[in-house]
């Protein structure tokens, strides 16, 4: 089991200096900005308007992992992580800037919670931050033009940015939007935000946009990141391409349902000794992983009375290569929901299933584990002990807000594997 709470802040020697020159750097910035905003005229200014923000977040992290064998390493410990990021924007008439910096210290990492496998994301920030009990790291969040006009309708990023697979193109409608950050954004493509490195991704972004549909093309390599203290650097062996086709919702009764229909390139040329599969074999030279993932979406919210009910279907089918064998793979969703819109605290229920493929036969030349590519695991299964693979996960949810700023949820879920001879 895993608590994570935020704190006031307290900081550390060299990550206090780096934090008061960033506050300097944000003072400075922001009577630059007040200086530089241009008086309101019929004509737009080509003088730029610059914004600059910053956030910074304390995390305390207590695990009291799954007991090991003995001699197993020790599931229980404690760390802290702190993130400071400053983004400063600038914009012009066709064109914005975005330049972000994000610098993350941790300090108490456990150093045996390390045994069979890690337990728990302090054993994996620990192994993947070079194995050091205190670590940081300064690096470039973002670094990116866009030009939101490039010609009417085509809006062109270049850069390194962020991306989340499913929220291309809003919909106007509250709760379609509500369930896509809830139960659909980054379920292939995503920012790992609960990882206190997160990831980002450095290429180039497309967008055309007409009265019913918007159409987003991307081709980008990821940044490390996630566990890894290693958030500037590029994975340039793997590369991302993908596409979508989104409606956007008119006024008339289509108005609160929106599809998408997606494709995703996924290609990695890592060298690796060990296949992550089930079949105990070493990995060839060349190619490790060229897997293509087609599927589409379907949203809706509509009115059932003085509430209202909610739909979410998704699927994704999978072929490529994998490790020199063929792959052949497929996911789908289906939840449904209802929510007393008009009663107190907007009681909001809803129940579904999630089914990803596993691989049954080690021994055959098919790879049959569905692969999630660069997702954001945690916005679906609220903790990192289990994958979006080689899984049914049938839940049932409720929600409710007493107030604007306060939001409850259960969630009660049954996990199986779908195939036990899958590692």
């Amino acid at each position: 089991m895993r608590t994570a709470a935020g704190f006031g802040s307290s900081q550390r020697g060299c990550r206090g200096a780096l934090q008061l020159g960033l506050r300097v750097a944000l003072w400075i910035g922001c009577a630059a900005t007040g200086a530089t905003q241009p008086q309101s005229s019929s004509t737009p200014s080509k003088v730029p308007t610059w914004r600059v923000s910053a956030v910074n977040l304390i995390r305390a992290e207590s695990w009291r992992y799954f007991e090991p064998r003995p001699g197993g390493g020790d599931p229980e410990y404690t760390f802290l992580a702190d993130r400071f990021r400053l983004d400063v924007r600038g914009r012009w008439p066709r064109a914005e800037l975005t330049i972000g910096v994000q610098y993350v210290d941790m300090a108490g990492l456990p150093d045996g919670a390390i045994g069979s496998g890690p337990l728990g994301t302090g054993a994996l920030c620990f192994d993947q931050g070079g194995r050091q009990v205190n670590s940081s790291e300064a690096y470039l969040r973002f670094a990116n033009v866009r030009f939101g006009n490039l010609r009417p309708g085509i809006g062109l990023q270049v850069g390194r940015m962020g991306y989340t697979s499913g929220a291309e193109a809003p919909s106007g409608v509250p709760k379609l939007e509500v369930l896509k950050r809830q139960r659909l954004d980054a379920r292939l493509v995503g920012e790992f935000e609960w990882s206190i490195y997160q990831r980002v991704f450095d290429g180039v972004r497309v967008d055309v946009t007409k009265p019913g549909w918007r159409a987003t093309a991307v081709v980008f390599a990821p940044t490390q990141g996630g566990f890894a203290r290693a958030g500037n650097t590029t994975m340039v062996d793997v590369l991302v391409a993908g596409a979508t086709l989104s409606s956007r919702p008119a006024s008339g009764a289509g108005a609160r349902t929106q599809f998408q229909g997606f494709g995703w390139q996924y290609r990695d040329r890592r060298d690796v000794t060990q296949r992550p599969d089930n079949s105990g074999l070493v990995s060839a030279n060349g190619v490790a992983i060229d897997v293509t993932a087609l599927g589409g979406t379907l949203l809706g919210a509509y009115p059932a009375g003085r509430d209202e009910a909610d739909l979410l279907l998704w699927g994704a089918a999978q072929a490529g290569r994998w490790y020199g064998n063929d792959h052949r793979a497929l996911a789908v969703v289906g939840e449904a929901g209802y929510q007393w819109t008009s009663a107190p605290w907007r009681p909001w229920i809803r129940s579904g299933l999630f089914h990803a493929s596993g691989d049954g036969d080690a021994r055959d030349s098919t790879h049959g584990t569905f692969f999630p590519m660069l997702p954001t695991v945690r916005r679906f299964s609220q903790t990192t002990a289990y994958g979006t693979m080689n899984l049914r996960d049938i839940f049932v949810q409720a929600q409710a807000r007493p107030r604007a700023t306060l939001a409850l949820r259960l969630d009660v879920r049954r996990l199986d594997l779908v195939s036990a001879a899958d590692l």
